[in-house]
């Protein structure tokens, strides 16, 4: 059936996105996730100084670095952690070098990602310059943020696949699911 199509066609074309132990780098948990360690580690003098420390701790309102684990682990949630990516785009913004790295990380693994599944599915064609479509869903990628990571991600994905057509979404992507499935019907 149609919708078993569907489904082995998206289970062939995923990368990524298998949560935060096995490989979800790149989401917003997965950079303040890097944000946090990144914190820590300079506490404890295995990295760099950051200014995420001063940052992070006044955005959640703590006072030192050894209060942050006890936050962390008290609910380890994505969304809660996930709500760091902005305090990190600014510190990127202000010249941190550690937090710039952070965001370069995940426009790389997210460029990864998608070139992965734009090869698996042929979409480029056999020479890599046939046009398809491609939507930028998530929070990281959402346009008009001022270190515009999904702006990043396209460039580096155009770089390779100069056919490649950026579309953002008008609704939300449950929404464009819904609206799918009801024109299958």
């Amino acid at each position: 059936n149609h919708c078993l199509w569907i489904y082995r066609r998206w289970e062939k074309s995923s990368a990524a996105g298998a949560g935060p132990i096995l490989g979800d780098w790149g989401s917003g948990y997965g950079i303040a996730a890097q944000a946090l360690t990144a914190v820590i580690r300079d506490h404890d003098g295995r990295g760099p100084h950051t200014t995420l420390t001063r940052s992070i701790l006044q955005a959640l309102n703590l006072s030192s670095p050894d209060e942050l684990i006890g936050w962390t682990y008290a609910d380890p949630s994505w969304a809660r952690i996930a709500a760091l990516v902005p305090v990190v785009v600014c510190c990127a913004e202000a010249g941190d070098e550690v937090a710039t790295n952070i965001l370069l990380d995940a426009v790389q693994a997210l460029a990864s990602s998608v070139k992965a599944v734009v090869q698996r599915l042929g979409l480029s064609g056999e020479d890599g310059q046939s046009s398809f479509p491609l939507v930028l869903v998530g929070g990281v990628l959402e346009p008009n943020k001022r270190w515009n990571i999904g702006k990043e991600v396209m460039n580096c994905i155009s770089n390779e696949f100069p056919g490649v057509r950026l579309i953002w979404p008008k609704v939300e992507p449950a929404i464009g699911a819904a609206l799918l499935a009801w024109n299958f019907l």
